[in-house]
C-alpha cells in the first residue's frame, strides 16, 4: 500500500481517507435514558476498539511512520493500544517498554486485561517430549511448563471461548500470556536509572541498543520533563532513540505539557527523529540547472526532499525512511512511498553520494566533492526555551500555531477518553479556590523569612513558564501551611538552615506539638499558626457524617509544615490513624482502635504491603490475595472507619481511589499537571460505581493562604516595603490581569494558572493536528474549545510540501496565510447509486458531505468520469 510522508500537505486527507473506515458514530448522552447506569453496563470488550485499530495500523511495519503520541484521555485504554502496535510489529522488532518504576505493574498488569490475547480460541495441552519444542517456539518459558505441566494454544479464525473456560483454565491462559509476554518485552525503569546502567546500555562505540526495536514510553511527560530540566542522567538514553534507525517510537500521556512549554519540542522530535539534510557541494559544475539537476535526483527512489543553494553551489536532500521508494503517478508527480523489504539502505551519507555520483556527474556535468559533504540534523521544533518562546509563544497565547502544526503533523494521535457519565461529576467548582487570610502571628513570621529569601537569592528572576521552581521559595512556602510558634521556633529551628530537608525533618519539633495539643494543636491554636489547615479541618468535619464519607488530602510535604503536622492536628480533634496488626500470623484491625474516623498515609514511608492493604480497605474494594482474617476483622466492627487518605507526592500518581467525595490539595505546585494528577486519583472510570447515582460527584477544595486587604497595604513590619516591591506582579487567576501584592501560595498558584493556559493552547494544536482529527470529529464535536482539525487545500499535488526540513527556511504564519490564495467552488449534494456526496460541478470532484457539514471540511473521496461512473480514492 501506498502512503504519504507527513510533510507532505496531502498527508492529512490521504490518511484520512486511509482510515475513514474506523470512524465512530458518536452517541448522543442527551437523547439516552438518564436513568441508565452505565457502570452497571459496562462489559469487557472482546475486540480492539476503533481508535485502538487505527493506531495500530497507522504504525504497521509497512508504513514509513517513525512515531507516534497517544494522546488519549481517561480510561481510552491507553495501555492497550500500545500493547497491540507492539504485537503487529513483534515480527520485525524487538519491544522495549520504559516506564517509571511505580507504574511498571500498573502496565503489566494490562496484559490481563486488553483483548488481543485472551478474545481467541483455546485449547490445552498437555506437555510431551514430543511437542515441548512447539511449545517453547511459542514463547512458553521451560518454567512455565515444568510448574504446569501443559500449555494452551490457539486456533485461528475458530470463535473465541475463554469466557466459556473454566476458571482454572482461564488461570492458566492469563499466567502463559504474562509469561509469553515478559519475555519478549523487555522493561526499563527511566527515573530508576543511574550513570553505570546507563553506560552499560548505551556504549560510545557500540550499536544503538534502539535500532530495529519498537519503544514504548509510558508517562511520557515524565521522561521528556527530565530531559528539558537538564537531569544528565538519562540525556544520553534519549539522544540515542533520538537518532535509532529502524525504530517505532510510542509515546503514552494524558498531560504532553507538565511544566515548560518547550517540553513539547523534545517529544516531538523524540517522535520524528533528527530530519537528516544532506548537504553535496560540487568541485565543478557546468552552469547551474536546478531543473536538471532535479530531474536525476528525482530518479533516485529513495530521495524525499531537494533543495539548493546558489550561491554555496550545493543541493541539499533529504531521503525517505528506511526500506521505502518513492512513488510516482502516470504523470511524472511525486505521490507517495512504499515499503520494499528487500530495498537495500546505505546509513553513511557519503557512501550514499559516493554511490549517486557517477550518475549525477554524467548527466549535469559536474564533479561532487564526497570529501566535503555534510550532514545536518535539523530539529522539528526548537528545544531551547528562548528560541521556542521566540517562535511560538505570545506572552500567554501562542503564535505561528499553523506553523506549529505543520512540523508536527504524523506524531500524535487524540481520543478524548471514556464515556463522561462513567466518571463522577464535579460539583460546586465555584467555590473551588479557598483563600484563607493569614493571622497576625502567621503573616509576622511569614515576612520574616520572606526577607532572608530575599537576601539569599538575589538573582534576576526568569521568566516563570521556564524557570525552576524546585526549591523556589521553600521556607515561606511552608509558612503558608504552618507558622511555627515562636517559643519552639527559638528552641528547634536555625535560621541558617536553607534546605527543603533541613527546614521539614524536625521530629522533635512535631513531638513537642503532639506534646501540649491544647497549646498547640487546638482550633485556637491553629487560628493562630495555622488558618488553612485550621478551614481544611472544619471541612473534613462537615465532610464526614453518619457515613464518614471518604475524603483524599494531599500535600507536597509528608513531614512536619505539611502532612506531619496536619495528622498532629487530627489526632488532637477528634480522629485517630488507621492500624493493622498480626495476631498469630494473621493481619487484624488494631483491637486498640475505638469507633472515631480514621486516616491513613500512602506516601513513601510506609510498609508498602500495609500501604496498599490500606487502600484497598479505603476503597472498599478487596483484591482476591486481600488477607480473609482482616476482611473478616473489619466485618466485625460493623462499620468502616477509614475514611480519610493522605498522600504526598509518590500518591500523586498511579494509585487509584474510590468513592472519594472530596479532595483537599493543601497547597500549589507549580506545575498544573500535578493538579490534575491528584484530582485524578479521585476522579476515574466507574469509581463511584457501588454509590448511588445522586452521590457519584467529588469536590474539589484547593487551600491558599492569602494577605488580607489591610496586612497588603501596610507599611508596619520592617523591610515590608522592599518585600512588597520585589513580590509585586501581574495576577491573571482572577480574571483581568492585575498587579497584586502576592503571598508564595497565590504567586505559584498564578504561576500555575499561567502554565496551563499555555499548556490548554498548546494541547489544542495537538488535537487539531492528530491523524485522526477528522476521523473522530463526531465523537469530539462537543469540546471546548471546538476543534478545527488542520487542513490544506483539496486540491493540493501530491509533492507540495507542508513544512520544509528547516525551521528557519519555514514561512511563519502571517507570511505563508498572505501568499494563499482563495478558491470558490460550486458545491451541490448528490446521490450516485445510493450514496450520497458534496459534487463540484466544475471539476466532477466528490466530497464527504459529512465532512463539510460538521466544519466546511472538504475530503475528496471521488471523481465522477461520467453519467454513473465514479472513480474512488478510497474504499468504504
Amino acid at each position: 500500500m501506498d502512503y504519504v510522508l507527513p510533510n507532505r500537505k496531502a498527508f492529512a486527507d490521504s490518511i484520512t481517507r486511509i482510515f475513514l473506515k474506523y470512524r465512530r458514530e458518536d452517541r448522543d448522552p442527551l437523547a439516552e435514558d438518564k436513568d441508565v447506569d452505565l457502570c452497571l453496563k459496562q462489559t469487557t470488550s472482546r475486540e480492539l476498539l476503533p481508535y485502538q485499530k487505527l493506531v495500530r495500523d497507522y504504525m504497521m511495519i509497512e508504513t514509513p511512520y517513525r512515531g507516534i503520541l497517544l494522546y488519549h484521555g481517561l480510561g481510552s485504554g491507553k495501555t492497550c493500544s500500545s500493547i497491540a502496535i507492539a504485537e503487529s510489529l513483534l515480527s520485525s522488532m524487538k519491544v522495549i517498554v520504559m516506564t517509571p518504576a511505580s507504574l511498571r505493574t500498573n502496565y503489566q498488569g494490562e496484559f490481563q486485561t486488553c483483548p488481543i490475547y485472551f478474545e481467541q480460541n483455546w485449547s490445552s495441552r498437555q506437555v510431551t517430549e514430543g511437542n515441548k519444542e512447539e511449545a517453547l517456539a511459542l514463547g512458553v518459558s521451560p518454567e512455565f511448563l515444568e510448574k504446569y505441566g501443559r500449555y494452551f494454544v490457539t486456533a485461528p479464525g475458530q470463535a473465541a471461548n475463554f469466557s466459556a473456560l473454566p476458571k482454572t483454565d482461564q488461570d492458566v491462559v492469563r499466567a502463559q500470556v504474562i509469561d509469553v509476554l515478559n519475555r519478549r518485552f523487555s522493561f526499563i525503569n527511566y527515573n530508576g536509572l543511574t550513570r553505570a546502567k546507563v553506560a552499560e546500555l548505551i556504549t560510545e562505540d557500540g550499536p544503538n541498543p534502539y535500532e530495529d526495536h519498537v519503544v514504548i514510553i509510558d508517562e511520557v511527560h515524565n521522561f521528556i520533563s527530565r530531559i528539558a530540566d537538564k537531569e544528565g542522567v538519562i540525556e544520553p538514553v534519549y539522544k540515542a532513540l533520538y537518532r535509532a534507525k529502524r525504530c517505532k517510537v510510542v509515546a503514552l500521556s494524558g498531560t504532553p505539557v507538565i511544566n515548560r512549554p518547550n517540553e513539547i519540542a523534545y517529544l516531538m522530535n523524540l517522535l520524528r527523529g533528527p530530519i537528516e539534510r544532506i548537504v553535496i557541494p560540487f568541485k565543478n559544475l557546468q552552469g547551474w540547472d536546478e531543473g536538471k539537476m532535479t530531474t536525476t535526483l528525482r530518479e533516485m527512489r529513495d530521495v524525499d526532499t531537494i533543495e539548493f543553494n546558489a550561491v554555496k553551489k550545493v543541493a541539499m536532500v533529504t531521503r525517505n525512511p528506511p526500506q521505502f521508494s518513492t512513488v510516482y503517478n502516470k504523470t511524472g508527480e511525486r505521490v507517495a512511498v512504499q515499503y520494499k523489504k528487500d530495498m537495500p539502505y546505505t546509513p553513511v551519507a557519503s557512501d550514499w553520494v559516493t554511490s549517486i555520483k557517477k550518475k549525477f556527474d554524467t548527466e549535469n556535468g559536474s564533479d561532487i566533492a564526497v570529501d566535503r559533504v555534510t550532514v545536518e540534523e535539523l530539529e522539528c521544533l526548537p528545544t531551547n526555551f528562548e528560541e521556542f518562546a521566540t517562535m511560538f509563544l505570545d506572552g500567554l497565547n501562542i503564535k505561528n500555531p499553523l506553523l506549529f502544526q505543520k512540523r508536527i503533523q504524523g506524531l500524535v494521535s487524540y481520543f478524548k477518553g471514556a464515556d463522561e457519565r462513567l466518571l463522577p461529576r464535579r460539583v460546586e467548582d465555584d467555590k473551588m479556590l479557598e483563600k484563607v487570610e493569614m493571622s497576625e502571628e502567621q503573616f509576622t513570621l511569614y515576612l520574616e523569612t520572606r526577607w532572608s529569601e530575599l537576601k539569599a537569592n538575589s538573582k534576576k528572576t526568569q521568566n516563570p513558564l521556564n524557570e525552576d521552581f524546585k526549591s523556589f521559595r521553600v521556607k515561606s512556602r511552608l509558612v503558608c501551611n504552618y507558622a511555627i510558634p515562636a517559643d519552639l521556633r527559638a528552641q528547634y529551628t536555625s535560621k541558617d538552615e536553607e534546605d527543603e530537608k533541613s527546614v521539614l525533618d524536625k521530629p522533635e519539633l512535631l513531638n513537642a506539638l503532639r506534646a501540649n495539643p491544647d497549646k498547640y494543636l487546638s482550633k485556637k491554636a491553629l487560628a493562630s499558626c495555622a488558618p488553612k489547615i485550621l478551614r481544611i479541618l472544619d471541612n473534613l468535619d462537615i465532610g464526614d457524617g453518619a457515613e464518614w464519607r471518604n475524603q483524599f488530602v494531599y500535600s507536597q510535604y509528608r513531614t512536619l509544615e505539611g502532612l506531619g503536622v496536619f495528622s498532629a492536628v487530627l489526632d488532637a480533634n477528634g480522629w485517630q490513624p488507621y492500624k493493622i496488626v498480626k495476631q498469630n500470623s494473621q493481619w487484624v484491625e488494631d483491637p486498640n482502635m475505638t469507633d472515631k474516623p480514621a486516616y491513613a498515609f500512602y506516601s513513601g514511608e510506609e510498609k508498602e504491603e500495609e500501604r496498599e492493604y490500606f487502600r484497598q480497605i479505603f476503597n472498599g474494594r478487596y483484591e482476591p490475595k486481600f488477607p480473609e482474617s482482616l476482611k473478616t476483622s473489619i466485618a466485625s466492627r460493623g462499620k468502616k472507619i477509614l475514611c480519610l487518605f493522605m498522600a504526598s507526592s509518590s500518591g500523586a500518581e498511579g494509585i487509584t481511589l474510590a468513592n472519594v467525595r472530596h479532595v483537599h490539595i493543601m497547597e500549589p505546585y507549580w506545575t498544573p499537571a500535578r493538579h490534575d494528577q491528584v484530582i485524578g486519583r479521585a476522579i476515574r472510570i466507574c469509581s463511584h460505581a457501588t454509590l448511588p447515582q445522586e452521590e457519584r460527584t467529588v469536590r474539589v477544595s484547593f487551600y491558599l493562604s492569602v494577605f488580607n486587604e489591610k496586612k497588603a497595604k501596610t507599611s508596619d513590619f520592617p523591610n515590608i516595603a522592599a518585600i512588597r516591591k520585589a513580590d509585586t506582579s501581574t495576577k491573571r487567576y482572577e480574571g483581568q490581569p492585575v498587579e497584586s501584592f502576592m503571598s508564595t501560595d497565590e504567586y505559584l498558584y498564578d504561576v500555575t494558572y499561567k502554565k496551563d493556559l499555555v499548556n490548554q493552547r498548546i494541547g489544542t494544536l495537538l488535537k487539531q493536528s492528530a491523524i485522526d482529527c477528522e476521523v473522530h470529529r463526531k465523537l469530539h464535536s462537543r469540546e471546548k474549545p471546538v476543534l478545527s482539525c488542520m487542513r490544506f487545500d483539496s486540491t493540493v499535488r501530491g509533492d507540495e510540501l507542508a513544512f520544509k526540513p528547516s525551521l528557519k527556511s519555514d514561512d511563519q504564519d502571517e507570511s505563508y496565510l498572505r501568499n494563499m490564495s482563495r478558491k470558490h467552488r460550486r458545491l451541490q449534494k448528490a446521490m450516485i447509486k445510493g450514496i450520497p456526496f458534496l459534487y463540484d460541478l466544475d471539476s466532477q470532484e466528490l466530497f464527504d458531505p459529512a465532512a463539510y457539514e460538521d466544519n466546511r471540511r472538504l475530503i475528496k473521496v471521488g471523481q465522477r468520469e461520467s453519467e454513473g461512473k465514479v472513480r474512488y480514492v478510497l474504499a468504504w
